[in-house]
């Protein structure tokens, strides 16, 4: 492969990529992602008053995040925009990228548990694996992203220095990452002229 075949080789993949990426955007993701931000955000805000009223076992978390879960895993089916062909591989990777996150989060929670540590211990770790979940989402969706990764790693060592407000500061950490992120899909859905949308690339 000479020079030039390379250099349109790299052109071509470079829009395949972008058309990957505009066509997640398509997909409603940022409506779904400004949603999810009150959703976790309260969530997350919820489990720090059961904390502050003397709530230490684990049945009303459990409840409290697999009714999180439900609510926005059900969402994600109700507000996805139909469409033609198979998933692309940008959508593939950020199902992957924060289901990931959420079988980390909960096995993270059981071995807490199992080790006798406080629910409060786990606070930091999620803003971790969260600012990975953002590194991840960069390297798809491009280095705008990292700034979520740059706010999470912050804000860990903050909840760590204030143990007592942590998951209120992660459900306020988790609001405002969600909402910037899904106003950016959004407006890159808003962007993209309807009368050029192309066949999806698998």
């Amino acid at each position: 492969m000479n020079r030039e075949e390379a250099h349109k080789a790299l052109e071509l993949l470079r829009s395949v990529v972008s058309q990957a990426r505009d066509d997640t955007a398509l997909q409603n993701w940022g409506v779904i992602w400004i949603i999810h931000a009150f959703t976790n955000g309260a969530a997350f805000s919820t489990t720090q008053l059961l904390l502050w009223h003397g709530f230490a076992t684990r049945r009303p978390f459990i409840a409290l995040w697999s009714a999180t879960l439900i609510v926005n895993i059900g969402l994600i089916f109700l507000l996805k925009a139909r469409r033609a062909g198979a998933k692309t591989f940008i959508e593939t990777q950020i199902w992957s990228i924060w289901m990931s996150f959420i079988v980390a989060v909960m096995l993270t929670a059981v071995v807490n548990d199992l080790m006798g540590l406080k629910l409060l211990a786990l606070g930091p770790v999620i803003g971790i694996l969260s600012a990975f979940g953002f590194s991840m989402m960069g390297a798809v969706m491009g280095r705008r992203w990292y700034l979520g990764t740059l706010i999470f790693g912050g804000s860990s060592l903050l909840m760590a220095a204030l143990p007592k407000y942590q998951y209120l500061l992660l459900g306020a950490v988790w609001c405002v990452a969600q909402l910037i992120g899904g106003v950016w899909l959004e407006v890159d859905k808003r962007k993209r002229d309807p009368n050029k949308i192309r066949p999806h690339l698998v």
